[in-house]
């Protein structure tokens, strides 16, 4: 540290001395106004005083209005990773929801001081918290990765996440994960099972948030208690007991107990602003993201969350390094859609497809021949879409429809993007809001505006195995995935197993009203934009294997997924 400027009040060099305001003399410290010797004045000072260790703390915080502006995390949170990733020894717990702080053994080393800088960007008020230390640091452990399944860490632009690995340490911080599951490991004891695409932030040994996905949570008998945050919500459970929390892109939050019982506190905010309730083994609930929402009953389902993860092991029939380039990469970039010549019956069997122009793409996995053979038609009054497909695990999507349709695709199926925008023709133009996330870039309103196009959308077509159901799912835009379940009486789909076991045939017409497009569908001449996606799922239905890509624009850049761009999504020529 520098050594204060000549004309320093005297007094702010003395950092000991009696009947100092501590929080003044941070602030000073700060402002680079004490020496060493004061600084280790102040650091010993603290070290005995509590109270006045608290005071510092809710100081540089509160008076700053940090509790608005950090993350949803929370305040608890955010001093509790400054301590210990800092160096320190402070542990916090809770008592009645509010947060206590024990110890804190170095000061200089790492805690006590954010600065927080307010700048202005746009008329937007922009939050950064700059921690000042003064020595090294060392990091605690809280985890490790004891189990996966088919996990694939995210990508985003330039950047590439450490991978998921077995044994894997994991400190104060976020994890995420696209896809498959992970089990995380606590040092006290309780297990986390993660399945993707979700986020979780460590905070401590008996305290996590979840950002966003699904996470099932285990405390053994040997711990008291685990706490598992979201935006708005508070879950607490005893030992020996077992709940799963989800958390959608709305920041929705369901709650289901399978053992035991949780105490879930609702509201906005970190921890919950309502008295908890009690939520016993069989029962579920959900939270709405709004003010002064308690929480509300919720069909208890059995099978709806992954609960455990069988290891990846060398030797398994599935391969564990999902989303391979081989199968990302597409090979055809345009698929003739021809008009119908007649009333087709919608039965699986597509005798009435194979002389139609179509596509095909093979490509061999561990076990079987993986491959798709794909067309589309089209008349005045509907779509029409008919694929043969390899798949060594056929048929057996488990994911609940009617309570997570916005993960079904997880479980295997077709998936089509899909473009009416007749004015707009090819190449389509709309970016969703991941694009920009992942690039960490500003979305301009005009981009945003493109988004809400709803003659841009996504259909997805699966068999759910439980109800041995034939499903249609909708995104109507791409500013959201946000897939409404379609009725049954507003299309015509049937999936067929072939007759090998290794494989199965779809077929459906949906109607352009359906869509949303019958005022002006498709008509012959047409270049409109069209993206197919197979996906594969592992032998329980609820985790997502892989993926094979087709129908794609090759002059764009292969590391732009088809949900973040329409430009990806290729060339659908009607004749």
């Amino acid at each position: 540290m520098s050594d204060p400027p000549g004309d320093l009040d005297p007094g702010l060099r003395d950092a000991g001395r009696d009947g100092d305001d501590p929080v003044r003399l941070v602030s000073a410290w700060l402002d680079g106004e004490i020496d060493a010797a004061g600084v280790a004045a102040l650091e010993a000072r603290l070290a005995g005083d509590p109270a006045e260790r608290r005071a510092v703390i809710d100081a540089v915080f509160l008076d700053a209005q940090l509790a608005e502006a950090l993350s949803a995390a929370g305040m608890v949170g955010m001093i509790d990773t400054l301590a210990l990733e800092a160096g320190g020894t402070a542990a916090v717990g809770r008592s009645r929801g509010a947060p206590w702080i024990h110890g804190l053994s170095r000061f200089a080393a790492g805690l006590i001081v954010a600065a927080v800088l307010v700048s202005f960007v746009a008329g937007e008020a922009t939050w950064q918290m700059v921690r000042a230390s003064g020595g090294g640091s060392a990091r605690a452990a809280l985890a490790e990765i004891s189990r996966t399944r088919l996990a694939v860490a995210p990508v985003s632009a330039g950047a590439t996440a450490a991978p998921l690995s077995r044994g894997r340490v994991l400190y104060r911080g976020r994890l995420a994960i696209a896809s498959g599951a992970v089990e995380l490991a606590f040092l006290d004891g309780p297990l986390v099972i993660l399945e993707g695409p979700a986020e979780i932030e460590l905070v401590a040994p008996d305290r996590a948030f979840l950002h966003r996905g699904v996470a099932v949570v285990r405390p053994p008998l040997s711990a008291e208690e685990f706490e598992l945050e979201t935006a708005t919500s508070r879950v607490v459970g005893g030992r020996g007991g077992e709940f799963a929390v989800k958390v959608d892109a709305m920041l929705t939050t369901d709650v289901q107990v399978y053992r035991g019982e949780a105490l879930v506190s609702a509201g906005l905010g970190p921890g919950g602003g309502q008295y908890p309730s009690r939520v016993s083994a069989g029962e579920a609930v959900r939270i709405w993201p709004r003010p002064h929402a308690g929480p509300e009953p919720l069909e208890f389902s059995e099978r709806r969350f992954t609960r455990r993860v069988p290891d990846d092991a060398p030797g398994t029939s599935l391969k564990t390094a999902a989303v391979r380039p081989e199968n990302t990469a597409a090979r055809h970039a345009s698929l003739m859609v021809r008009r119908a010549r007649g009333p087709m019956t919608i039965d699986g069997v597509l005798d009435e497809w194979p002389a139609v122009p179509g596509f095909g793409r093979t490509r061999r996995g561990t076990a079987a021949a993986e491959w798709v053979e794909g067309w589309m038609m089209y008349d005045d009054q509907r779509l029409y879409v008919a694929a043969r497909v390899g798949d060594p695990l056929p048929l057996r999507n488990s994911i609940d429809p009617d309570l997570d349709a916005g993960l079904v695709w997880q479980g295997g199926g077709l998936q089509i993007f899909l473009s009416g925008d007749r004015a707009g023709g090819w190449p389509a133009d709309a970016n969703g809001p991941s694009y920009y996330e992942n690039r960490e870039l500003p979305a301009p309103l005009a981009e945003r505006v493109k988004a809400e196009n709803p003659r841009l959308m996504t259909l997805i077509m699966t068999h759910h195995a439980p109800s041995r159901s034939d499903r249609l799912f909708l995104g109507r835009t791409v500013a959201g995935y946000r897939p409404e379940t379609i009725a049954p009486d507003a299309y015509e789909g049937r999936f067929r197993p072939t007759a090998d076991g290794r494989g199965y045939m779809l077929e459906y017409a949906i109607p352009w009203a359906t869509l949303g497009l019958a005022d002006d569908p498709p008509r012959s001449g047409d270049d409109l934009a069209a993206a197919w996606q197979l996906h594969y799922s592992d032998e329980t239905g609820r985790l997502w294997r892989d993926q094979i890509v087709e129908i794609r624009n090759p002059a764009e850049p292969g590391g732009i997924f088809l949900f973040e761009r329409a430009a990806t999504w290729g060339r659908a020529e009607y004749r």
